[in-house]
């Protein structure tokens, strides 16, 4: 039982701090991979295959008040680990990223901080 509340009181505070949740991320991540492999003539990808959030921290303002909120607040620095099929009959490739996630007007807002393959 005690171990229940734990839970229960950790996944509160996750939710309450701001940060995007693995959900959102997935889902931004996905729309902006889909769009550059567009760009780059590779119509085939539609999701990932698998993703994990690896965590947020928060993000430091850059650039003053015209880069976000003067206090950095709102914005996270996060990391995931994404698995897709680059290409129909390649082997999966999984991508360490990192992600500037940010709440706007609009909803979360995705800026790419870069991925390494591993």
């Amino acid at each position: 039982m005690r171990r229940c509340l734990i839970l229960i009181a950790t996944l509160l505070l996750a939710a309450c701090s701001g940060e995007p949740s693995e959900g959102d991320m997935r889902k931004l991540v996905e729309a902006h991979t889909r769009r550059t492999l567009e760009r780059q003539g590779n119509a085939a990808f539609r999701a990932f295959d698998n993703f994990r959030k690896q965590g947020c921290v928060e993000a430091k303002p850059k650039g003053g008040p015209t880069g976000g909120s003067p206090d950095g607040s709102g914005q996270y620095d996060c990391y995931y680990a994404a698995t897709f099929v680059p290409q129909p009959g390649q082997p999966p490739l999984t991508v360490n990223g990192k992600g500037r996630f940010r709440r706007t007007d609009k909803g979360m807002a995705f800026e790419d901080l870069g991925a390494q393959p591993r």
